[in-house]
């Protein structure tokens, strides 16, 4: 019914709504003719008219019903009514919440959405100049360079080592948003994973030793061959070590890999500068990045070890971290 239909008028719609009470309809076999009885013979000739509250004392339903004839409307007989009409509400008010929790989700999916697509967009348009600035540089550096000043040549190896950093983080990107896009599928292929590895962690062993500190590598062959996507591995591996390089000013920096329970385990150990207690748990998140950490630089976008999670889990294993600040941190990938 609408409110200024002679039916809302008669049943006091209006008078309900505005004051939010109950309101007792008399003679409604006269307007309305035998009801209903259930039990009994004689139809209901009163009403209750009851406002149902969803939320914050306003008024989302009402409720009407017939009243027993063969008893009159005393203290108890009304709350027996008024539960039900409290019940009602109970229930509307949890069907609104889990509607606005519906659109809410509904609408940071499609945030998103839009950021992934955006992220994606955005490192491609800046992939295309940074390869056409690389090409250049590294014919020049690669030529002859005797023409150059000991700075002209410290400036473009400097300029050179800096957009290959900023192409590293593009490609991090491109990674990042199409892992959230659900395009990203593991190749997977049988590999020496311990050899593979060594190789790898090798990489970072001059940056190591040139900073002071100690490399230690210790793969053991597997019993089994183990199946990966290389370029995967590749990136969970080299990524746990550059996070392990840019933490710890000093000590050792140990790479294992172990054969337990029919499980490859690596592990990226060092003595660096360890994560606060309260930081754990969010290690893994996106765009998290620990608070006032001293590392060997500040920069970052903390989607690194984001992206390795995500890396682990396309080939259905799982990563943590032990770690105690001031003595280091353990990273483990099965």
């Amino acid at each position: 019914l609408k409110l200024d239909e002679a039916a809302a008028d008669y049943w006091k719609f209006q008078e309900a709504i505005e004051f939010n009470k109950t309101l007792v309809i008399s003679s409604v076999i006269e307007g309305f003719g035998n009801l209903p009885s259930g039990a009994w013979a004689r139809s209901p000739d009163n009403a209750l008219v009851i406002p149902v509250n969803a939320a914050q004392s306003k008024v989302s339903a009402l409720l009407i019903v017939g009243l027993n004839p063969h008893r009159p409307l005393d203290e108890k007989y009304s709350s027996f009514f008024q539960l039900i009409a409290d019940q009602l509400g109970s229930s509307l008010a949890n069907v609104h919440a889990y509607e606005e929790a519906r659109k809410r989700a509904e609408a940071l999916v499609e945030i998103d959405r839009a950021k992934t697509a955006f992220f994606n967009n955005i490192s491609h348009e800046f992939r295309t100049p940074l390869t056409l600035m690389l090409g250049p540089l590294e014919e020049l550096l690669a030529g002859d360079t005797s023409a150059f000043s000991t700075k002209q040549r410290a400036d473009l190896e400097t300029t050179l080592r800096n957009a290959n950093r900023l192409l590293k983080l593009v490609n991090t990107l491109l990674d990042f948003s199409r892992i959230e896009a659900k395009k990203a599928q593991a190749q997977y292929f049988p590999v020496d994973l311990a050899n593979v590895t060594t190789d790898l962690a090798g990489s970072f062993r001059s940056a190591i030793e040139h900073a002071g500190m100690k490399l230690e590598v210790d793969c053991r062959p597997l019993t089994e061959t183990a199946y990966v996507d290389r370029d995967m591995w590749e990136k969970i591996v080299l990524n746990l070590l550059s996070n392990a390089f840019k933490y710890t000013l000093k000590g050792s920096i140990s790479v294992s890999l172990r054969e337990e329970n029919n499980k490859a385990v690596l592990k990226v150990k060092d003595t660096g500068i360890g994560i606060p207690a309260e930081e754990l748990p969010h290690m893994f998140e996106r765009f998290h990045r620990v608070k006032q950490s001293g590392g060997r630089s500040f920069e970052g976008t903390g989607i690194g070890l984001s992206l390795v999670r995500e890396l682990v889990l396309l080939h259905e294993g799982t990563i943590t971290v032990e770690s105690e600040a001031g003595k280091g941190s353990t990273f483990t990938v099965s």
